[in-house]
């Protein structure tokens, strides 16, 4: 297997992009600015995802329609390899991130609802003739989040609810071989996968000013299949992958995003104003890739991550009936300490603020947030045999997004 592992790139931790992208939220369904009141504030129908509980709180149905813009640059600054070609290119990209919530009440107890969430257009473009383009190229990821809820009250106070979620995950990667004689060749993998887990929310009503709320997430085990294919592949290293039976076999990786624990308070003071504070644990010490499978052969890929937090906090202004202004903060600690980290997965810490306004408009409540996130300088030193050494950090790294809801009750 060492020699199978000097072909493929060490992108097929390109997957565990499926973790960022639950994590930094704030580009895919906020609730608030900054993923602020995830929890505790339920009063719309994203709380059909975010606080299953919280559906028993809407008292007629309600569909809410989502566009989130995300526009994101990085560039990734090499300060020493053991290959030539520099930094990696500007990568500039700009997404376009859908989602569906819908809640919809049976009777003063029971209330059911479904989402789909849609991220698309994670990862990264390194550039062709970097110093680390046999370790990554380019890569994309795109999952679709479908879950299903049931509420029910179970006293004026205390609300439960729950039920199950699928995720289809479809990836992408590039990276550059490098050929024994001659230019550089090129592989592609593209694999896709589903997986299934649940959640399980409850919601207690302190008064009639102030919750506190608990959501669990269970784990998600994809399992990721798929055959690469290759671009100018010297016939040295073409003949020694199917020397190994290797040359023309899928490539199965299996590998787990970890159960996650979420919690908030929601209080309101001085008759206009809320607050919401909430955190997020994160079981990142059990992340990671648990093998990469190649017909009979197999290696395991253990991660060395550690768990993690991530706290939210918000603040919310009714100036009158129909108009409503917020602001909010987050911050997720980094699940991945600087030398441990890998330029397929450059998971930092993520820093993010941000400001909202509610409006209503010919029936509809409309609700905007501009966010900025900033992810870290993903500081890392790579050594990987034949792919080469990369030593770096990313000199910006960082996200506008600029997120829509619309909401209609009936």
């Amino acid at each position: 297997m060492k020699f199978n592992q000097k072909i493929y790139p060490a992108r097929f931790f390109r997957a565990g992009w499926l973790l960022a992208c639950l994590l930094a939220s704030a580009a895919q369904a906020d609730v608030g600015p900054a993923l602020s009141g995830i929890t505790a504030r339920a009063d719309d129908a994203s709380t059909v995802f975010w606080s299953p509980a919280g559906i028993t709180r809407l008292d007629q149905p309600e569909l809410m329609t989502q566009a989130t813009l995300v526009a994101m640059e990085s560039k990734f600054n090499v300060k020493e390899s053991n290959r030539d070609g520099g930094n990696a290119d500007y990568d500039p990209s700009f997404l376009l991130v859908p989602g569906f919530y819908y809640a919809h009440p049976l009777n003063e107890r029971w209330s059911v609802g479904t989402s789909l969430t849609i991220p698309s257009g994670i990862g990264n473009e390194y550039g062709k003739s970097w110093s680390g383009r046999y370790l990554a190229e380019e890569s994309d990821l795109t999952f679709v989040m479908l879950s299903g809820t049931v509420g029910y009250k179970l006293t004026d106070r205390w609300s439960i609810g729950g039920g199950p979620m699928m995720m289809y995950t479809d990836s992408m990667t590039k990276a550059r071989i490098n050929n024994p004689v001659g230019s550089d060749g090129s592989v592609k993998l593209e694999e896709d996968g589903i997986a299934f887990g649940w959640q399980l929310g409850l919601l207690h009503d302190i008064s009639n000013t102030a919750r506190v709320g608990a959501v669990y997430r269970s784990e998600f085990d994809p399992d990721l299949s798929g055959k690469p294919k290759y671009h100018k592949l010297s016939p040295v290293l073409k003949d020694g992958l199917k020397a190994l039976g290797l040359f023309n076999k899928n490539v199965d990786v299996g590998f787990k995003v970890p159960q996650q624990v979420q919690l908030g308070y929601y209080q309101e003071f001085r008759d206009d104003w809320s607050f919401t504070v909430d955190s997020v644990w994160v079981d990142m010490s059990e992340f990671g890739i648990e093998h990469v499978s190649i017909g009979t052969d197999h290696v395991s890929l253990p991660g060395e991550y550690k768990d993690i937090w991530a706290f939210t906090a918000g603040l919310r202004y009714q100036y009158r009936p129909d108009l409503a202004f917020s602001v909010g903060a987050a911050h997720m600690q980094s699940p991945v300490s600087d030398h441990k980290r890998n330029i397929a997965l450059p998971l930092d810490r993520i820093i993010a603020v941000g400001a909202g306004v509610e409006w209503q408009w010919k029936g509809y409540q409309i609700h905007s947030n501009l966010n900025y996130a900033d992810f870290g300088d993903g500081k890392l030193d790579q050594e990987s045999g034949l792919p080469g050494r990369v030593k770096g950090s990313f000199d910006y790294n960082h996200a506008v997004i600029l997120d829509m809801q619309i909401i209609k009750k009936f």
